[in-house]
């Protein structure tokens, strides 16, 4: 039996979606290291990551230089809300209770007792609500065995809006408690995840990670269409249900433009006629991203057998 549940979502699996931000991170210089790295994804309602070191050589071992007596401060729309002295045994550090919401113009700053200063800022964009998710296939459709489905959302008119889908797929016991989750490689059936002219020739047929903007449905209701496979959506195990999240984050263009440059760099990597592609930053005075993030979710849930 499959039911739709429609809700705003506090993310609690925020980390998993935005793994590819925030491991293996692209700080290895051909030019050579030494320069502050800084990141931070603002999130509404969220606990907020904060990830600072130095860059090393493309010749280094190391992913990163540690920063052993550093600084962050964070500040909400002017006012310092934050600050701590820099863990340097932590890679990421979490902060919550920012109370952190849509609109919110955030600035994150970093240093460290050489100097060394690096800011960066971002507004976190307001959410875009999923108003349906609707199957529009009753059979599976090409070699790939999905199933096509419609996430209708309206895009807000008078700003360029900038996007990224995820599905994930979890499966909870009669307790509720995750025994599985999973992301969802869903297929990119529509017209917004083509790539724009000024990306390259060269790109075609690149996986954005689900991301995309609004420049061809602006201020328009649009039906995004996706192709589900079909393993996804078999029934669950007794006492089980399974339930497919869709996850409609709204991006800081900054961080759009970062996800973007960053696929394209790596797609790069193994084209040597390619020149190298320089991987986006807001950092002032160093390298990273402190790009804003909002998030909307509409779920359909499969409920197995016995489950109460």
């Amino acid at each position: 039996m499959i039911k739709r549940l429609k809700f705003f979502i506090i993310l609690p699996f925020l980390g998993v979606l935005l793994e590819s931000c925030e491991t293996d991170l692209p700080l290895k210089l051909q030019e050579g290291g030494g320069q502050m790295v800084l990141f931070a994804f603002p999130t509404a309602d969220s606990t907020l990551s904060v990830h600072l070191s130095k860059s090393v050589s493309h010749s280094s071992v190391d992913d990163f230089e540690r920063i052993y007596n550093g600084y962050v401060a964070i500040y909400k729309n002017g006012a310092r809300i934050d600050s701590f002295a820099w863990p340097f045994n932590k890679t990421w550090e979490q902060r919550p209770g920012m109370a952190l919401k849509e609109g919110d113009l955030i600035q994150v700053v970093g240093g460290d007792s050489e100097g060394l200063r690096v800011t960066g800022k971002t507004a976190i964009p307001e959410a875009v609500f999923i108003e349906a998710i609707n199957n529009v296939s009753t059979s599976v459709v090409g070699n790939n065995g999905n199933f096509l489905y419609d996430v209708l959302f309206k895009d807000p008119p008078g700003i360029d809006n900038f996007y990224q889908l995820i599905v994930t797929d979890e499966t909870r016991d009669s307790l509720q408690k995750v025994i599985d989750f999973q992301p969802v490689n869903y297929s990119k059936d529509d017209e917004v995840f083509y790539i724009r002219d000024q990306e390259g020739s060269l790109l075609g047929g690149i996986n954005f990670l689900g991301s995309f903007s609004d420049y061809l449905i602006q201020g328009k209701t649009h039906r995004l269409r996706i192709g589900i496979p079909k393993t996804y959506l078999d029934p669950s195990g007794d006492n089980e249900k399974r339930i497919l999240r869709f996850h409609l984050m709204s991006l800081s263009e900054d961080y759009f433009n970062y996800l973007r440059s960053r696929v394209v760099a790596e797609y790069n990597y193994d084209l040597p006629v390619v020149d190298p592609i320089k991987i986006h930053s807001n950092i002032d005075h160093g390298l990273g991203l402190v790009g804003g993030i909002s998030i909307a979710s509409d779920s359909i849930v499969i409920i197995g057998n016995s489950y109460e």
